[in-house]
């Protein structure tokens, strides 16, 4: 039986193939040779936990107004006016705002002193605190208090409120109410989103009062018939 000389060829090519076959597959995986099939093994494998989680960005505390110096929360502005009607005309606005703002019947209760000699008025005083659930409700949540201090000169006058304390009724079975003054709440890291609400309630109505007490004391001056 004669074996054709191509065949002995085709044999030859076989075997050789086969031998190189076995010896890509037995080198060494992390070598250059290892992908036989020439598939792309270089991306990055996909996580069996699933897509990347959105970082969670830190907590930004609402900065409230303070004294650099004492660290106390403070409110202290000098309001300057070139047509200012002089102190006598500022402290005589002043004190209407007062009224208007807390009402005539405790308007007494509110001026601690009356130094109409030195142009200024220290009060003391409170408001209902409102915390603000949603864009349409609000509950109230105690009381803050406040000291405030108004001094006139001839061209403009100067308000500070600090001493600021929140006053909540006291817990069931307890008479003392609770008090917290307002440096805790900004230093605080215990519940600085609740903390910050409060804050911030308290932070809009101060504003309120103090645009409304520029707004008396610009305006023109007018005559109470029933305060004489």
């Amino acid at each position: 039986m004669r074996i054709n000389a191509k065949t002995i060829v085709f044999v030859a090519i076989a075997i050789l193939y086969s031998f190189n076959l076995r010896a890509q597959f037995d080198t060494n995986p992390d070598s250059s040779n290892s992908n036989v099939f020439g598939i792309d093994t270089s991306s990055t494998p996909i996580s069996e936990s699933g897509p990347p989680q959105p970082v969670k960005k830190p907590y930004i505390r609402f900065v409230v107004p303070f004294d650099t110096i004492t660290e106390l929360v403070t409110y202290l502005e000098v309001v300057t006016d070139d047509e200012s009607p002089g102190n006598d005309s500022l402290y005589a606005r002043a004190k209407r705002w007062i009224r208007y703002e807390f009402g005539k019947s405790k308007q007494k209760q509110v001026i601690k002193k009356d130094l109409k000699k030195e142009y200024k008025l220290v009060l003391e005083c409170e408001f209902p605190l409102y915390i603000e659930t949603n864009k349409y409700s609000k509950t109230q949540n105690g009381r803050v208090a406040f000291d405030m201090e108004i001094r006139f000169k001839e061209d403009r006058y100067r308000y500070k409120i600090n001493n600021l304390v929140h006053i909540v009724d006291p817990p069931p079975g307890e008479e003392k109410e609770i008090r917290t003054y307002f440096e805790f709440y900004r230093k605080s890291n215990i519940n600085p989103k609740g903390n910050d609400m409060i804050l911030m309630a308290a932070d809009k109505k101060i504003n309120k009062m103090i645009k409304d007490l520029k707004k008396f004391c610009k305006g023109p001056i007018f005559v109470d018939e029933d305060d004489w």
